[in-house]
């Protein structure tokens, strides 16, 4: 067991991104949602490794164990990434309480449809949580207008 971490800094021309965990950074672009981070789960690397289709992650018992997090090893090594920015850029800081029950499509139109970050997480949230939302639902937007 352990904690997940997704942070962002943001300057005039890139994001810099740290991410340890299941957390997830997303970015929005043109129409197009691309997740930003991997997660470090048993579930990720066999899916990696080929030996399960991701398809079938949805009904895995064991798809939130942790291969990395705070907590997990007494040393943490997260990723981090360096993202160029485009004017229009929409990003996503989500916990997996958001991913674990919406598809990217809804976290997409979702996004997309706001005209406010304050209204898109509150959208994401209540969306999660009326699908079910076992778990904490924790959103970051931030946009990038360029």
């Amino acid at each position: 067991m352990g904690a997940t971490l997704v942070a962002a800094v943001l300057d005039r021309r890139h994001l810099v991104h740290v991410h340890v965990g299941d957390s997830r950074l997303y970015r929005l672009r043109r129409g197009v949602l691309t997740c930003l981070t991997r997660d470090h789960t048993v579930l990720q690397e066999q899916i990696d490794a080929g030996m399960i289709d991701a398809s079938e992650a949805g009904t895995l018992s064991y798809r939130g164990l942790l291969t990395r997090g705070v907590g997990v090893a007494e040393e943490v090594v997260p990723d981090i990434g360096v993202h160029p920015l485009q004017a229009g850029d929409r990003f996503l800081l989500c916990s997996d309480g958001l991913t674990d029950m919406l598809v990217e499509a809804e976290i997409a139109g979702l996004l997309s449809g706001a005209l406010e970050p304050e209204e898109a997480a509150q959208a994401l949230v209540e969306a999660a949580i009326a699908h079910g939302g076992r778990d904490n639902v924790s959103v970051i937007i931030a946009w990038f207008a360029g």
